[in-house]
């Protein structure tokens, strides 16, 4: 059994970095439509329940929240967790296929952020990696070398709607360019 969970940082935290472009209701705005998005394509690609790790109602650690939330669908009796991060508006469900895809070569799969962060993970069991997500350092090459420690050569899946998150001003920008779901705040970018 296949179970997907969605780490999201609390609304009042969401998006911080942008601060110097949009104010607290305008980031939890851009924060909610994303998240919406992926629990959407999610659903398109076939999850009927999604979990959601959430420092709102746990620890206030991300990381912490995840292995939680990991804990808890293995225990439920997945085989197979799947985390999506919650600020992918770019996400496809073809995208979330071709992590299911390359988990037939490998227990852990990796797509990694454009800027070396981790922005989802296909590992079975659930519980296979310690998480780093948050951590300052590139999350991708540090679940890679987590999985190689433990004798797991990792599978990666490199594409757009994967690797684009929004983190920075000029992603806003990029984003608000070209998708026009995300027009509303153009007035920022």
């Amino acid at each position: 059994m296949r179970a997907a969970v969605v780490p999201m940082k609390s609304m009042a935290l969401a998006k911080s970095r942008l601060s110097g472009r949009l104010d607290a209701g305008g980031r939890h705005a851009l924060a909610r439509q994303m998240f919406e998005h992926v629990l959407s394509t999610l659903r398109e690609a076939g999850f009927g329940t999604i979990h959601v790790a959430s420092s709102e109602q746990g620890t206030g650690d991300l990381n912490a929240d995840v292995a939680a939330a990991a804990r808890r669908v293995q225990d439920e009796g997945a085989t197979e967790l799947l985390l999506v991060m919650a600020d992918l508006p770019y996400l496809a469900a073809a995208d979330i296929a071709a992590l299911i895809e390359a988990g037939r070569t490998s227990p852990v799969v990796i797509a990694e952020a454009k800027d070396g962060g981790t922005n989802a993970l296909l590992l079975r069991p659930p519980t296979a990696l310690q998480f780093a997500f948050t951590t300052g350092r590139p999350s991708a090459a540090f679940h890679a070398d987590h999985a190689r420690n433990a004798g797991i050569e990792p599978a990666f899946v490199r594409r757009p709607g994967l690797a684009r998150d929004i983190d920075t001003p000029d992603d806003l920008r990029a984003l608000v360019s070209d998708h026009p779901a995300y027009q509303v705040f153009r007035h920022v970018a």
